[in-house]
């Protein structure tokens, strides 16, 4: 008995949400016809007519529309888009039932995003007799529960379940499965492009290794991959040929942090170094609150910036010769790396990131201040905070017109509620 891999997510999760809740719009969409979705787009901020699209309904990209385009230019585009502010409170309590419904009928599973979860299940077997049947079935249940479509990607392995589920989304039944014998007949004829996972790497496999295929990159020793990549050479020879030993993992959104960032795009462009410094610092504050309540700490504090109309700017990274989860030991290197990489340009974004983590169960003391003191502190301010809010304490920079705290605690992921 073998087992297959799926790979579900939902359709222009955050518009389907919405067209699905809005009685005008919901009596005439239908399963599988995804042209009876109105042209409606979330977008940041319709009043204003500025933002940009976080997710369009296949109507609306039809006319031309697509995620990460400015709103203003999406409205030259389609006139009659309909625009809606995003609601991340009710896309995120979907998105749990949703899961809910795919942990019940497949409970070997593992959550990959919002939108988006791997499930797999034995074959054959008396429970699934027919994967795509099965498959059918949770396609299905979702769309009479939440009136959403979702594409689901079927294989014998989670990485060829991704590649599956690409394929899905343009297949007129919104299901795929490949099983190992399509590897050289369906895999291996896609653009090295379409190999999930490699990001940049596909273009040095492309003009460095002449690589026009996935097939072409699997007649490619392993060795010379590895000399080029390191370990992601082997990596990248396993996916190749359909290869992928990735377990599934049901705990996969309790795993310790490799990282932690936060970022903020600004009302407007900051130019000045005071207004600017006042973000990095509330930025900060909220890292390395979430670092202490996962129990890590790290020694590479990171800075980004994006210029004005979110073009152009810097990530740099500084590592230490230490651990921390404190802003006050962290700042001062966020302030160097701004003093030396900021070109003065109008600042329209920042990010800041704590990484290289580790457990936080030591406690590097000091001659010089009372460290136990200061982590006492710091815990209960967290516990005020997480009892009554981010805003029930705060630093006093925040209440400056700079400071973003009060208007980023109405929001959800960058989004108001």
């Amino acid at each position: 008995m073998k087992w297959i891999y799926g790979l579900i997510d939902m359709q222009s999760f955050y518009a389907s949400c919405e067209a699905a809740s809005r009685p005008e719009f919901a009596w005439a969409r239908r399963e599988n016809d995804d042209s009876t979705d109105p042209p409606l787009v979330v977008s940041g901020d319709p009043e204003r007519r500025s933002g940009i699209i976080l997710a369009a309904t296949p109507t609306a990209k039809r006319a031309g529309i697509e995620n990460a385009m400015r709103l203003g230019e999406a409205l030259q585009r389609c006139p009659g888009v309909i625009v809606v502010k995003p609601r991340m409170q009710f896309y995120l309590e979907t998105s749990v039932r949703i899961q809910q419904v795919i942990e019940y009928m497949f409970p070997l599973y593992e959550q990959f995003s919002v939108d988006e979860a791997f499930f797999a299940f034995p074959h054959p077997s008396a429970l699934f007799p027919d994967p795509v049947d099965a498959a059918c079935e949770l396609k299905g249940a979702i769309w009479d529960l939440f009136r959403i479509r979702c594409r689901i990607g079927l294989a014998h392995n989670k990485w060829m379940a991704k590649m599956t589920n690409k394929q899905a989304k343009t297949h007129p039944d919104g299901i795929v499965w490949w099983t190992e014998r399509d590897v050289q007949t369906n895999l291996h004829s896609l653009s090295v492009f379409d190999m999930w996972g490699l990001k940049r790497r596909a273009e040095v496999l492309y003009y460095e290794f002449g690589a026009r295929t996935i097939g072409d990159v699997a007649q490619i020793p392993e060795v010379k991959l590895q000399r080029r990549f390191g370990v992601w050479g082997t990596v990248i020879h396993r996916w190749s040929h359909g290869q992928d030993f990735s377990a599934m993992n049901p705990d996969s959104y309790d795993v310790p942090h490799k990282g932690i960032s936060h970022r903020t795009t600004l009302p407007r462009d900051f130019y000045k170094r005071t207004e600017i410094i006042i973000v990095i610092q509330e930025l900060l504050d909220e890292v390395c609150r979430r670092a202490r309540s996962a129990g890590q700490k790290g020694r590479r504090v990171g800075l980004g910036l994006t210029y004005e109309s979110l073009q152009g700017g810097f990530y740099k990274a500084k590592t230490l010769n230490f651990c921390s989860n404190e802003s006050h030991d962290l700042y001062p290197f966020l302030l160097e790396l701004l003093d030396k990489w900021w070109t003065g340009d109008g600042v329209r974004a920042v990010s800041v990131s704590l990484d290289l983590l580790q457990k936080s169960d030591a406690l590097q003391l000091s001659l010089f201040e009372d460290v136990i003191k200061r982590n006492s502190l710091s815990k209960t301010v967290d516990d005020i905070r997480t009892k009554y809010g981010e805003t029930s304490i705060m630093r006093a920079v925040s209440l400056q017109e700079a400071g973003q705290l009060l208007d980023r605690s109405k929001k959800i992921g960058g989004h108001y509620m």
